[in-house]
């Protein structure tokens, strides 16, 4: 687990100094016609915070063998990643606005597209093992000797959680 959580942690530094380099480089990197960020990435981070804690909860709860804490944990968390994506479309058609095909129009949106995008297909990836966790927690396959399932699949979105909030926190300052 660690060694994948390296290795995606380099996949987004290497990613964050990509757009900081162009960032810095760009004479024009956003010109008038470009739209603000959209305020839905606030509730983007609100969402995945509640998901984190959540799946907190569904830990904390299969520690003392209480299954049907672990399973509300995990469904509400499986609930949550779907809103995330969900928020996530309707901010980037926000930025899109009335033209929803073609490229984006500067680097300003591609970087945008390209940061959160890597983001949610990260967050996608991550509902695998979130319901298949959830299955088994259902079928009540975790006791307080034997979640690590449950740990590693928490483990992995506090970890989406963190780079969230870094490239939310770099997306900001860098518009």
């Amino acid at each position: 687990m660690y060694v994948g959580l390296g290795s995606l942690s380099v996949l987004f530094i290497a990613s964050l100094v990509g757009y900081f380099v162009t960032r810095a480089q760009s004479t024009v990197w956003r010109d008038q016609t470009s739209p603000e960020l959209p305020a839905g990435l606030w509730a983007s981070s609100a969402v995945l915070l509640l998901l984190s804690l959540a799946l907190r909860y569904g830990e904390l709860g299969i520690r003392k063998n209480r299954h049907d804490r672990l399973v509300t944990g995990q469904g509400l968390a499986a609930i949550f990643a779907c809103a995330f994506l969900a928020l996530q479309l309707r901010n980037w058609l926000e930025v899109a606005g009335t033209r929803l095909a073609g490229p984006p129009k500067s680097l300003y949106e591609f970087t945008f597209y390209m940061l959160t995008g890597l983001h949610a297909l990260h967050v996608l990836a991550g509902m695998v093992p979130l319901f298949v966790v959830l299955k088994h927690a259902r079928a009540r396959a975790y006791s307080s000797s034997r979640y690590e399932g449950v740990h590693l699949t928490r483990q992995y979105w506090d970890f989406l959680l963190v780079v969230w909030g870094v490239l939310f926190l770099s997306i900001s300052l860098g518009s």
